[in-house]
């Protein structure tokens, strides 16, 4: 299975985490797209840490990071400078998809 999270705003990063380990667990691939207020969990070690756990793609939207000046050095490597496309992408790909 793919699981999509969708991240929109920053309370949710230790559910956020144990979602994402449980998942990887049972064998299943996670993308994560951070937007809005959800790109400041770039900057929490915990949630960027995910991206260098096997089957997890992190991508992060270039228009939000713009709009609330979170630099280029800001984002950690590995989470791909993205745009609502790549959203959209996840939607259609995943099988299941939470929004936080």
């Amino acid at each position: 299975m793919n699981l999509g999270i969708l991240i929109t705003s920053t309370p949710h990063a230790n559910k956020i985490i144990e979602i994402t380990k449980a998942a990887l667990k049972r064998g299943h691939h996670v993308s994560i797209f951070m937007t809005d207020d959800g790109i400041y969990l770039v900057k929490n070690g915990g949630v960027a840490n995910l991206r260098e756990l096997d089957n997890v793609e992190m991508s992060i939207c270039n228009f939000s990071a713009d709009g609330r000046y979170l630099s280029e050095n800001e984002i950690p490597s590995g989470i791909a400078n993205a745009t609502q496309y790549q959203n959209s992408l996840m939607h259609n790909e995943c099988d299941k998809v939470l929004i936080f």
